[in-house]
């Protein structure tokens, strides 16, 4: 009797699910979501730790800026450009106002990207809404990330109309591609 699937037959794919959900929670949220890969890679990276952010590249011996560019007052981490910085705090609190779910966006008290997520996650109801939900905070994430990225690399200046123009049109083309869960959000509030 295989403990790790329904009917309880062995399967390959309900032993790879089955040792995922032990060991990483979020697996689900992301490798099933409707989001385009590269998106799903990047949040699996930065649920991992993974991004080259300065204190990636300080544990790695590597020349990095001792402050964040864009706040010079905290290191450069994923969390901190994702959930701690006031700007990305302002562009959450936006997105999420245009669907009704403000008090979803990360709070100044938040701690990491993945227990904010896994909280407003678990905060919806079931079904095509908490998709709906996932594939927003995977979109938003990404959008934030290049905002940054831009910032940094290119000499931009954060520009929260431009980067709320650029999560929207983003959005727009996900639900027009027949993304479930976002078109269902997108039916609800037209605003997204």
């Amino acid at each position: 009797l295989w403990r790790l699937s329904s009917n309880g037959q062995y399967s390959a794919k309900s032993a790879y699910e089955g040792f995922f959900s032990t060991l990483f929670g979020p697996w689900e949220r992301i490798w099933k979501s409707w989001a385009p890969p590269k998106c799903r890679f990047f949040v699996w990276l930065v649920t991992h730790n993974k991004c080259w952010t300065a204190d990636r590249l300080a544990r790695r011996g590597l020349p990095h800026l001792e402050y964040f560019p864009l706040c010079d007052q905290e290191e450069e981490t994923i969390d901190h450009l994702l959930v701690h910085y006031v700007f990305a705090r302002e562009i959450w609190f936006n997105l999420f106002r245009q669907v009704g779910l403000q008090t979803l966006s990360p709070q100044p008290t938040e701690l990491s990207f993945h227990a904010w997520w896994e909280k407003a996650s678990s905060s919806t109801v079931d079904g095509l809404m908490r998709q709906g939900i996932n594939l927003l905070i995977i979109l938003r994430a990404w959008t934030v990330w290049n905002h940054g990225n831009g910032c940094v690399f290119d000499g931009a200046a954060p520009n929260l109309a431009g980067a709320l123009i650029i999560a929207g049109e983003e959005g727009r083309l996900w639900s027009m591609a027949g993304v479930r869960g976002l078109s269902f959000l997108t039916a609800l509030f037209p605003g997204i």
